[in-house]
């Protein structure tokens, strides 16, 4: 495989450093009161697949790099879609973990942010010719 182009590039590393800060960011909030285990679990099912794709993209590329990559910030583009929206559905009411209800539904609407960011960059990425 040739090198990848910048967008890829940009995506990739994006989503090393989104997926290394997600997977502490959940360990902080959830300490002591992990809650129900599906909602923590799909966290670091995005982890997993963020630093697949940064692998496959730019790490050990392969042919297949920008599609899992892709894949991957559409995956967590669609969590934290779900996770924003389902916050704001009930602002500002107590939630578990230690954060401010109001500051957490900031702090993932920011996230969200960066996934479709991410996400954007992927797909420009996979369509450009390296």
């Amino acid at each position: 495989m040739t090198n990848p182009n910048r967008a890829l590039v940009v995506s990739a590393r994006l989503a090393l450093t989104f997926a290394v800060f997600l997977a502490l960011a959940e360990i902080r909030r959830n300490w002591g009161d992990w809650g129900y285990w599906p909602f923590w679990l799909v966290d670091y099912i995005a982890v997993a697949l963020l630093l697949a794709g940064w692998r496959t993209a730019l790490s050990r590329p392969s042919p297949r790099g920008p599609g899992i990559l892709c894949g991957a910030w559409g995956f967590t583009c669609a969590m934290f879609y779900a996770s924003f929206f389902s916050h704001m559905q009930r602002f500002g009411e107590p939630d578990h973990g230690p954060d401010d209800p109001i500051a957490l539904t900031i702090v993932i609407g920011v996230l969200f942010v960066f996934t479709i960011a991410g996400f954007a960059l992927a797909v420009a990425g996979a369509r450009e010719p390296s």
